[in-house]
């Protein structure tokens, strides 16, 4: 046992106390878990923290019951035409994930990109009337279906 309690300590003389004694500590610890970090180093036995150290995520509950796993998407192996002014990939995403995918090389990327490039879309207008054609922002070619 040590002449050290560490049960009246502030968080000041806390953190102090474990630099001194070389405790690494994280600086976002409980008190608490301090404390029992302490006592450890200290040869005392740890007390039962009432908070964990660092909150935990925990995966949503579901409320109904779990379904079979949706089928996988198809996917399918493209070329994305190149552009003389812009050499830079062309970015796509689809909830959440990002592509890069290469102009003028073969790629292999799911349905839903496909979809994205789509319903990605310029006007392009008519100097002599002003009328407006719609094309594709990121014109490319369906080479084959990847099993």
């Amino acid at each position: 046992m040590s002449d050290i309690n560490v049960n009246t300590m502030d968080r000041a003389k806390l953190e102090q106390t474990a630099n001194d004694l070389d405790v690494k500590f994280a600086h976002n610890a409980s008190d608490e878990t301090l404390r029992n970090k302490l006592r450890e180093a200290l040869g005392e036995p740890a007390m039962p923290t009432l908070e964990p150290e660092l909150p935990s995520i925990q995966p949503a509950q579901e409320t109904e019951p779990k379904q079979a796993a949706p089928a996988k998407e198809k996917r399918f192996e493209i070329i994305i035409q190149t552009d003389g002014k812009d050499k830079q990939p062309v970015p796509v995403g689809v909830n959440g994930k990002m592509w890069a995918i290469q102009r003028g090389k073969n790629v292999v990327v799911p349905q839903s990109v496909i979809e994205v490039l789509r319903n990605a879309v310029r006007y392009e207008y008519d100097p002599k009337d002003m009328s407006r054609t719609e094309v594709l922002a990121y014109p490319f070619q369906i080479v084959r279906e990847v099993e």
